[in-house]
């Protein structure tokens, strides 16, 4: 299983409660420090040593498809990718790729992961996808003109507008997955 945002809030407390059931949990952390820490602390609670450590900062494609591509090397299935990281950033904000911080993080990162991980979660018996996102979907729009908010940014707009996409997301990927699997 991977967890991103393993290192602190819900995917540390997710993190923990499957190693507590005995899962493999990748913590998929983009801070190595915190990760550490985050690591030694789940290994404290869950009493598992069945946890690994490793680096990805979602608001970075090459670092997206660097994990993905040191992922692939060692393991041949995941049978759970948790997408829970995000952020929320008060002041606009961009990714190394120029992105708008919260869809490039939130959204746009998971988005590539998902899809670079998508053959070894088919070759899972029950791979599964869970997408965390926030009932601020309801008042998110998708700024079609305007996707990264170069203009009337707004924290609640561009989280909205993050969360949206996640929703949306998880429903393409799911008909994509079926269309593929036949």
């Amino acid at each position: 299983m991977i967890v991103t945002g393993a290192n602190s809030g819900m995917g540390l407390a997710a993190t923990v409660e499957l190693a507590k059931l005995g899962a493999h949990v990748i913590m998929a952390c983009r801070s190595r420090e915190r990760g550490e820490q985050a690591l030694q602390e789940a290994q404290r609670q869950s009493g598992s040593d069945r946890l690994r450590l490793m680096q990805l900062d979602l608001g970075s494609l090459a670092s997206v498809r660097a994990f993905a591509a040191a992922f692939d090397e060692q393991h041949d299935t995941v049978d759970a990718l948790i997408n829970n990281a995000g952020v929320v950033a008060i002041k606009r904000q961009t990714t190394a790729d120029g992105f708008e911080a919260m869809m490039g993080v939130n959204h746009l990162g998971h988005f590539l992961l998902t899809n670079l991980l998508l053959e070894p979660l088919l070759r899972s018996p029950q791979g599964r996808i869970v997408t965390v996102s926030s009932g601020a979907h309801k008042i998110g729009n998708i700024h079609v003109d305007d996707p990264h908010l170069t203009k009337g940014y707004s924290v609640w707009k561009g989280y909205a507008q993050s969360k949206l996409a996640n929703i949306l997301r998880g429903a393409s990927t799911l008909r994509a997955i079926k269309y593929w699997a036949r």
